[in-house]
Formats: C-alpha cells, structure tokens, sequence
C-alpha cells in the first residue's frame, strides 16, 4: 500500500497505536486538550469553506448559477480558502509537527507523513488558483465563454477539497491523540 495522498484510502495502521486510547467515535465525548479541540474546530472551518466551493460548482452544474455569476462567488472563496490553508500548512509544518514529533517520537513518521500531503497539497492549490485565475481573466473579456474556464475550476475544486478531505481526517487521526496524551507538555 502507498502512502502518497491521492493513493491511500486511510490512515496507515503503523499510526494508529493511539488509537485505543483516543477513538474518533469518543472525541465528543472525551476530554480532548483544548488545542486539539482547536485544531478540530479549524479543520471543520476549512470543510465548510470546501463544501460551499463544492455546492457552488453543483449549481453552475445545475444551471442554476451562471458561469458569470460563478465565477464572482466562486473565485473570491477559493482565495480565501487557499490563503488560509496555505498558512495552517506552514505553521504546522513548520511549528506543530516539529514538536509534535519531539513529544511522540513513535509518531515522528506520521508527521513526515503529513508533511508530504502538505507538499502534494500545495501543487493541488497551485492549479486550483491557476483554474481560477483564469475564469477570472476569461470574464474581463467582453462576450467570453467562460463554460470551459468553470468547467475547469469545478473540476480542480473537487478534486483537491477530495483529497484536503482525506488529508485532514488522518490529520486529526494523529494530532488528537497526540496533543490529548502529550498537549500539557508543549508549547503550541
């Protein structure tokens, strides 16, 4: 089994030994550490903002939004959206995961792990802005057909929101656990 991000269907059961102790099923009802609490909160930020994205392209699918008026609703939402993950990537590549694996170090290969979906991501939000900038360069030209341009940025979004999904469940997979065992001893 791979562990590239596009390739897996879960988490590799090599970092799964928390699990016992911190089940997913029970995260409502344990006493997380109030950053991995944190962590699930913004995690479930980004999954709103991918959603809408994902909702916006069924409508222009639907007929319902114009590739115009698509492209004004949607094209804004996907900066913002790539802004913000852009920066949570790097704070957690950079600060999190780092101390993270210092406090685990059974888990240090799951934040390599993680690091390299951050990589993988980061080409996914590189195309996707790309899709995007086109459809809005494609609408500043009176009498476009903006369809294939939409078309495109549909594509991409669902696509990478697929596979950002994906990343952040084995994402939480790991962080919960760890930051629940060993969060009073850090410094995030």
């Amino acid at each position: 089994m791979t562990d590239a991000l596009d390739k897996r269907p879960g988490l590799p059961a090599e970092f799964r030994y928390l699990e016992p102790t911190c089940p997913r099923a029970q995260w409502p009802t344990l006493d997380l550490h109030p950053t991995a609490q944190h962590w699930l909160e913004v995690h479930g930020w980004f999954r709103g903002q991918m959603k809408d994205l994902v909702d916006l392209g069924g409508l222009w699918r639907e007929e319902t939004l114009s590739a115009s008026d698509y492209r004004l609703a949607a094209t804004p939402r996907v900066r913002h959206l790539l802004n913000n993950l852009h920066h949570h990537h790097t704070i957690e590549s950079s600060h999190a995961f780092p101390l993270l694996s210092a406090a685990e170090p059974l888990m240090a290969k799951g934040f390599a792990l993680l690091d390299r979906d951050h990589e993988a991501i980061e080409h996914l939000l590189s195309s996707m802005a790309d899709a995007a900038n086109a459809l809005i360069l494609a609408g500043r030209e009176p009498g476009a057909d903006l369809t294939p341009m939409a078309a495109a940025l549909t594509e991409q979004i669902d696509h990478t929101t697929a596979l950002i999904g994906r990343h952040l469940w084995d994402e939480e997979e790991i962080v919960v656990p760890v930051l629940t065992a060993r969060g009073d001893t850090l410094a995030i």
